[in-house]
Formats: structure tokens, sequence, C-alpha cells
């Protein structure tokens, strides 16, 4: 009997807490002029990103994506979207918030043909393909 009203009490006291916790979705998000500025920073990160790596290729010195993206997400995470705007502007010549959306969906393209081919080369490299796989489900599960 002890031992079911401990539990009875240990799940009411983890209802409680679920419940106080609980927080709305429509305000667990951010809100638009936040995410422009989000947009904004991933296409700067990308922009500046591909051109170091170019100029590290060009110099034969190795450039490390992982090391770049933490420092510039780091650096720049509380920089105002008008700021932002400022440098794509004056770096990239992305004069508004289409020709970032363009250069967004240009990224993502690339990144898209890239895991593409990568997936290609994994499934054609291998020396055991399951013939029963349904590779659409494998590419499914990856993203």
């Amino acid at each position: 009997m002890a031992t079911t009203d401990k539990a009875r009490k240990t799940n009411t006291a983890n209802t409680n807490k679920a419940q106080k916790a609980h927080v709305k979705a429509l305000d667990k998000c951010i809100n638009y002029s936040e995410k422009l500025r989000l947009m904004v920073l991933e296409v700067l990160r990308e922009e500046s990103g591909r051109e170091l790596n170019n100029e590290a290729r060009f110099n034969g010195t190795e450039f490390d994506w992982e090391t770049h993206n933490i420092q510039f997400r780091a650096d720049y995470s509380d920089t105002p979207l008008k700021e932002l705007m400022r440098a794509a502007r004056i770096l990239y010549g992305l004069n508004d918030m289409d020709a970032i959306r363009a250069r967004r969906a240009k990224h993502r393209g690339i990144r898209n043909e890239r895991i593409a081919r990568s997936e290609i080369g994994a499934i054609s490299s291998s020396q055991y393909v399951d013939e029963d796989a349904d590779v659409d489900d494998e590419i499914d599960d990856l993203e």
C-alpha cells in the first residue's frame, strides 16, 4: 500500500511540473524580424566561409568549416539586422531581402546537390547493397 501511495504522489508531482513547464507553441516561436536576421546571418556565414575557403585553397592551406561556423556565430550572433544587411550589401552586393533569399536558395540547392552526390557515392561504393532496400527511405532517414 505504501509503495502505491508513494508512486501516486510521484506521478502527481511529475504531472504538476509538466503543467507548470508548459509553454504554448506560438510562444516558443521567434518573431519574423528575428527570423530575417537569422537568415541574413546564415547567408553571410556561408558566403564568408566560401570566400575564406577559396582563399585557403588558393594559398594551399586548409580551411576548417566547423571552426569557421562556430566562430562566426559567436562573433555575430548578437549583431542587429541593420548591420548584417549593411555587411551583405557592402561585401556581397546583396542589396535587399529578395537578393538574400535568392542567395539562400542557391546555398540550399548546392548543399542538396552535394548531399545527393555523397549519398549516391556511398551507395555505389558499398560492397553490400540490400536489393530489397528502398533508396528513397534511406535518403529520408539521413535527413
